[in-house]
């Protein structure tokens, strides 16, 4: 099941599961490039995390940060898109809060 179906208590869960699972390999193996290089634990949080927010959510889980707010951050962000890593379309401009057109946004 993917991680966008998911209750933000059943994200809450997976995440902080994952943190654990991530300490005790760190704790076996500290060395954090070679675990980076050879796991995949975070492939299915990739897809679903903005580009913005995926690099947060690989520090939080490395650090083993488990601040409520942090947590909640990354949980709400799930299936939100940054509008730089959407395709553009050929005419699409963005409109901002004062009505200004931007279309190289």
């Amino acid at each position: 099941m993917s991680l966008d179906c998911l209750s933000k208590a059943e994200l809450r869960v997976k995440l902080l599961n994952l943190q654990d699972r991530v300490a005790d390999r760190l704790e076996k193996e500290p060395d954090v490039d070679t675990f980076l290089d050879q796991t995949n634990l975070f492939d299915e949080w990739e897809k679903v995390l903005p580009e913005a927010e995926y690099p947060i959510f690989v520090i939080t889980v490395l650090n083993n940060i488990r601040r409520e707010a942090v947590i909640a951050s990354i949980i709400d962000s799930i299936g939100k898109h940054d509008l730089q890593s959407e395709p553009e379309k050929e005419g699409s401009s963005v409109t901002d809060k004062d009505g200004i057109d931007h279309p190289f946004c």
